[in-house]
């Protein structure tokens, strides 16, 4: 049996636990103790330590998109890339977006802005045992802040992050007109990707409002969630 190792707050987790069930294996997880990994107390699953990562018989897989390719690869039920050369090449690019751009703003909005730490520090707080929430929260909030501003985003001001979260949901929402899965003519890969993400935004203050002003986005995470719950 799979074993998944994860952090239970972690979209890229959310994204791999939805694809595992879209596929119908059966798989276990293990939440990874955050304070343990600078140790190497999880090497043997991922040296780079990043998560999630995979065991899979004798093969440890660490990074979501390397692991859904294995999956793919290995594992039999629906697949998650389109069979279509151009529409598995539209996927790819989608999921890249959200990995890469989308992530980036969930973690500045949720995390490193303190009214919207605040709703989720209580999550945050349990894969921390025994860290005080007045101790976790201004640690998290100068982590995400060092990390964002190193990739460019957090050195933004607030009106313009916002601006642009409207656009990437308008985007998003612009994408799903007409059609129910964002690449190929059933579920992929991007989809769980951008769900994920999408779910993260939506914890904070700013990416709710955003939300709201679209049609599309809510009817396509309803049929997300019923072929590959979370």
């Amino acid at each position: 049996m799979i074993t998944l190792y994860q952090f239970q707050t972690s979209p890229f987790t959310e994204k791999i636990r939805r694809a595992l069930n879209y596929k119908g294996i059966a798989f276990e997880t293990h939440e990874v103790a955050r304070a343990q990994v600078a140790g190497g107390d999880y090497a043997h699953v991922s040296t780079s330590g990043k998560f999630p990562a995979i065991i899979d018989g004798d093969l440890a897989i660490a990074d979501s998109t390397d692991i859904i390719h294995h999956l793919e690869a290995t594992q039999g039920g629906s697949p998650l890339i389109p069979t279509d050369a151009r529409e598995a090449a539209l996927a790819h690019a989608i999921e890249e977006w959200a990995d890469e751009s989308l992530y980036f703003y969930e973690m500045t909005m949720r995390l490193s802005w303190e009214h919207n730490l605040d709703d989720n520090i209580e999550e945050f707080a349990k894969t921390v045992p025994g860290v005080p929430v007045e101790t976790l929260k201004p640690m998290i909030i100068a982590n995400v802040g060092e990390l964002v501003s190193k990739q460019g985003l957090g050195r933004k001001p607030r009106e313009q992050i916002i601006a642009d979260c409207n656009r990437h949901f308008t985007m998003l929402d612009n994408m799903l007109d007409g059609r129910d899965w964002l690449a190929g003519d059933k579920l992929s890969y991007a989809d769980l990707a951008v769900i994920a993400q999408v779910n993260c935004l939506l914890d904070a203050k700013e990416g709710r409002e955003a939300f709201e002003t679209t049609t599309n986005i809510k009817p396509w995470m309803t049929r997300v969630d019923a072929a590959a719950p979370k």
